[in-house]
């Protein structure tokens, strides 16, 4: 296991991690640890952008796009 240390954390974030650390019940290491570890197993959004795109299969154009809806819009 890795160690990390933070430097320069504002003396109010810190008190507010102390205080949703204590309303877990756990240490201020444990729900740091927590927190980073939720955040590292979620993907960021560029992620699940590239990953959405890579499923998509259609190519319309805009001017596509734009025909369909107005054939919707006669047909209703």
């Amino acid at each position: 296991m890795a160690t990390l240390y933070v430097r320069d954390l504002s003396d109010e974030a810190l008190a507010e991690l102390k205080i949703r650390a204590a309303r877990n019940r756990q240490s201020l290491q444990a729900y740091a640890r927590t927190l980073l570890e939720e955040s590292a197993a979620t993907p960021s959004v560029e992620d699940v952008v590239a990953r959405i795109r890579s499923r998509v299969s259609a190519e319309l154009s805009v001017d596509e796009v734009l025909g369909d809806l107005d054939a919707g819009r006669r047909r209703e």
